[in-house]
C-alpha cells in the first residue's frame, strides 16, 4: 500500500505546505553541518548531541524538536520500537557506542562503527521526523572526530541508502551502509 505524503502541516510559523517546510529543514540543515565542523572536537556523540542536533534541525519549525516521540509510527512495513522504550534505547545505544570506540583501532572498524551508529539510530527511531537526517549528521560528525573523509549525503542516492538501511534491518547486513561510506 502506498501512502500519500502530507501535502500541509501545522508549524510553530502556522500550517505550511511541505515544500515550505523542506526548504527551512535544508537552510537549518545547513547551520547544523556549519556548527559540527566548528564544535566537532567538543562534541560526544551520545543522546544529549542527537538531541542537540534534532532541535538545531527542526526547533524553529517544532515544539518537539529535540524531544523523543510520544507516540508509536509505522514506516513502511517497519514498525520501530514502542515510544516508551526510547530512552533506554537510546543510553544503550550511546553505551554500546562508546564500548565499540574505545576498542577501535583501524580505519576499517571506524567505517563499521559509522554505519552501526547511523543504522541502530534509524532503527530505534527516536525522533517524530527528521532521524535520516540526523543519523547521518551523527555520522558526519564521527568521521570528522576520527580524520575521515566525510561522506557528502546529498551525493548518495537516498534510494541507495534507504536499500543499504532495509538490508541491515532485515539481515542485520552493514556491508551496502558501509560501502557508501567508503565511495
Amino acid at each position: 500500500m502506498t501512502k500519500t505524503p502530507t501535502s500541509h502541516r501545522e508549524t510553530k510559523l502556522g500550517i505550511l505546505k511541505q515544500s515550505e517546510i523542506e526548504k527551512v529543514i535544508i537552510e537549518n540543515l545547513a547551520l547544523v553541518q556549519k556548527y559540527i565542523i566548528r564544535h566537532y572536537a567538543d562534541l560526544i556523540i551520545n543522546t544529549d548531541s542527537a538531541k542537540k542536533l534534532h532541535a538545531m534541525l527542526g526547533g524553529n519549525l517544532y515544539f518537539e524538536a529535540g524531544q523523543y516521540r510520544k507516540h508509536d509510527v509505522q514506516l513502511g512495513f517497519f514498525e520501530p520500537p514502542i515510544f516508551y522504550e526510547l530512552p533506554v534505547l537510546m543510553k544503550n545505544w550511546e553505551a554500546d557506542l562508546a564500548q565499540r570506540i574505545k576498542s577501535t583501532k583501524t580505519q576499517e572498524r571506524h567505517i563499521e562503527n559509522c554505519a552501526w551508529l547511523m543504522h541502530r539510530f534509524l532503527w530505534i527511531h527516536p525522533f517524530f521526523d527528521y532521524n535520516g537526517r540526523v543519523a547521518r549528521l551523527l555520522g558526519e560528525l564521527y568521521l570528522i572526530q576520527n580524520q575521515l573523509p566525510v561522506v557528502d549525503f546529498r551525493q548518495t542516492k537516498r534510494k541507495d541508502f534507504v536499500a543499504a538501511v532495509k538490508l541491515a534491518t532485515a539481515q542485520g547486513d552493514l556491508s551496502q551502509l558501509q560501502q557508501l561510506l567508503v565511495r
